[in-house]
């Protein structure tokens, strides 16, 4: 089968491969994958930015149609429609896992990081990680249930109260996503920021989700506008979402007093210089959330297959996996939301 297999880990040291189709263990699934959904983790890898091991598979949010199943496997059958969990070889007797948050199990293996992934014509995957979704969720939207589960967990951890006013910093997909997924919680009014790369493609999406108020940081002065929304008292909640070290101390400027501060998005580096003090003088909650819970992806789904989640603005490329190249040059000059690759 054809793969995009990374067998470096320098710049552009990844090429379509022939590769062995899988065989499934007794408790696992053969998937024919119909879509991929592009994270920037696979962005970094083609820069070369993070090592992985190598030769690998890349990709980790898809979807795909049951082929065969192990001889144990009871929970799913062929022809199902199917997405998948990302929490292989986790122990099952570490804390977080024995408290039901197998994502933080220092032992699991992601698909496409660690392990062998999703761009490819097939992959393989534990039946427990795998469910059937609705044939009303076309392919491509159901390959960023991932990114919408990460942000489910996200607002899990750090709840949108009633009539709360949002503020969400990087309008990329994860941004995007949690801005939309605040409103449907019950938000009075969510913002969200970006700066002038965002211009071409993010801020465009935001429009058309019909964010509440849309600011440029890049132009504007983003304090003084939410204090103005806000009455002087600042946002309820902020959800960082851009990683960038600019964007979290504005995050940390614009949350009121006693207010909640819910940090997504990844820096680029190993520190990061922010205003602590204020923030300890402002007795804010702040909470850190990575990856998904396991019952975050059903939240994900249920806002998709009732129609609540828009996607369609997200989703602004979609491209056969041999076009990896100009997928990965598009996204790095700001020129697509969410990107989604057909094996």
């Amino acid at each position: 089968m054809k793969a995009l297999v990374r067998y470096g880990n320098s710049a552009d040291e990844m090429e379509i491969r022939d590769v062995e189709v899988p065989i499934p263990s007794d408790t696992q699934a053969l998937i024919r994958v119909k879509a991929v959904g592009v994270c920037g983790t696979d962005v970094h890898m083609y820069h070369g930015e993070i090592e992985t091991p190598v030769p690998i598979t890349i990709g980790h949010e898809f979807c795909g149609i049951v082929e065969s199943t192990g001889s144990k496997v009871t929970k799913v059958k062929k022809n199902d429609r199917v997405v998948s969990r990302l929490n292989v070889g986790v122990c099952g007797t570490c804390i977080p896992c024995l408290k039901g948050s197998p994502h933080m199990c220092k032992n699991r293996k992601t698909p496409g990081v660690v392990a062998d992934g999703a761009d490819a014509e097939y992959i393989c995957m534990d039946e427990s990680q795998l469910i059937v979704i609705s044939e009303k969720i076309e392919d491509q939207y159901a390959a960023i249930v991932e990114p919408m589960a990460i942000c489910a967990h996200a607002l899990e951890r750090c709840p949108v109260e009633n009539e709360d006013t949002v503020v969400v910093f990087g309008p990329g997909p994860i941004g995007l996503i949690a801005a939309q997924m605040a409103k449907l919680a019950g938000a009075s009014k969510v913002i969200i920021v970006g700066t002038d790369v965002d211009e071409k493609a993010r801020i465009p999406a935001a429009r058309k989700l019909k964010i509440d108020y849309i600011f440029n940081a890049s132009k504007e002065d983003v304090i003084a506008k939410v204090l103005e929304l806000t009455k002087g008292q600042g946002a309820d909640l902020v959800i960082e979402a851009s990683g960038a070290e600019p964007a979290i101390n504005q995050a940390i400027d614009v949350v009121r007093r006693h207010g909640r501060l819910c940090v997504v998005g990844l820096p680029g580096k190993a520190k990061t210089s922010v205003k602590w003090s204020l923030a300890a003088t402002k007795a804010i909650s702040i909470i850190f959330s990575y990856s998904s819970s396991p019952y975050s992806w059903n939240i994900a789904l249920s806002m998709l297959e009732r129609g609540a989640f828009d996607a369609e603005p997200i989703v602004t490329h979609v491209l056969g996996v041999e076009q990896y190249q100009e997928m990965f040059e598009e996204i790095s000059k700001g020129n697509v939301v969410k990107g989604v690759f057909i094996p």
